[in-house]
């Protein structure tokens, strides 16, 4: 892996988790005005990473794996269940 690789794989990490963490501060916040700046920097930290993603692709440093159609209709069937389940809570 090279130096590019590397400082690539954690900006997009860290993107990652910012916006993880930025998604429950939304839900967290309890001050309208804030609430919507947070709304602000998920979109700007969504759109970074996705950024990262793209070049690190378009670089071949990130691999993606393309699920079989039986990959995909088992996930499906398995979120469809899932989902399901939480309703009848």
């Amino acid at each position: 892996m090279t130096k590019d690789q590397e400082i690539l794989n954690i900006l997009l990490e860290l993107e990652k988790n910012m916006v993880k963490n930025v998604a429950v501060a939304i839900t967290e916040a309890s001050n309208e005005k804030l609430s919507t700046a947070f709304e602000d920097i998920f979109n700007t930290s969504k759109e970074a990473q996705r950024d990262i993603f793209n070049y690190m692709n378009k670089q071949g440093f990130y691999q993606l794996e393309y699920a079989s159609e039986t990959k995909v209709n088992k996930s499906s069937q398995k979120s469809a269940k899932t989902l399901e389940n939480l309703e009848e809570i």
